[in-house]
């Protein structure tokens, strides 16, 4: 009797699955519709912020000594990223064609702008070389716009560069002992000494050390 009581119910079920069926397309359609409707709001935010984006980014990279990149919008199929997507134009350079140098110091640009547009609390960012390939010049552009995003983000960054290690409020030294690694917080004036090891390897000249203390001047 059991059993038949089951066999009752499946039947029934079948019975009523073409007004399941209907139900189901119903809130299917609605939920289709009501997605829609929010990607539109989302496509016409993006389009009604593009310049302003497109020219912070371009401000970032001037100080970064990068050429000026061009936003635009392409309409895409919808996704949970919407119904569009930025295409991103660096000069005359195409994006998988550029260096890790420039790479870096986009992602750079786009991430100063991010944190300005969300006006967030911030939070943790670890950058792994960040600033390498670069020469002087570019390294001390890629740590001053880092020290601006101090402001709102815990930053760990590793680096080989004595220009990004001298902008840090702490600085770590990282050895290889044997098997083992040892990590130590630097003082003043171990800070000095390792930045001219920097500069000029393991000789350490007076010279190096002039330009390592003008740097955390």
């Amino acid at each position: 009797m059991a059993y038949k009581k089951q066999k009752l119910k499946e039947l029934e079920e079948y019975e009523n699955i073409s007004f399941a069926k209907e139900d189901l397309e119903k809130k299917y359609k609605s939920a289709k519709e009501n997605i829609e409707k929010l990607s539109q709001i989302i496509s016409k935010t993006r389009i009604a912020n593009l310049s302003s984006m497109n020219k912070k980014i371009n401000d970032y990279l001037k100080e970064l000594y990068m050429p000026d990149v061009k936003l635009s919008i392409k309409q895409k199929e919808l996704d949970e990223l919407g119904c569009d997507e930025i295409v991103v134009n660096l000069g005359s350079v195409e994006l998988k064609k550029i260096s890790s140098g420039e790479y870096n110091r986009l992602r750079l640009a786009f991430l100063v702008t991010r944190q300005e547009y969300l006006q967030s609390d911030g939070g943790i960012l670890i950058l792994d070389e960040i600033d390498s390939n670069l020469s002087g010049k570019e390294s001390m552009s890629v740590a001053n716009v880092l020290l601006a995003l101090s402001k709102k983000y815990q930053i760990f960054a590793i680096s080989h560069q004595p220009q990004l290690s001298s902008k840090a409020d702490m600085h770590f030294l990282v050895e290889k002992q044997g098997s083992k690694s040892r990590v130590k917080l630097l003082s003043q004036d171990e800070r000095v000494e390792e930045l001219a090891r920097m500069v000029s390897g393991e000789e350490i000249h007076e010279k190096a050390i002039e330009f390592a203390k003008s740097l955390m001047e």
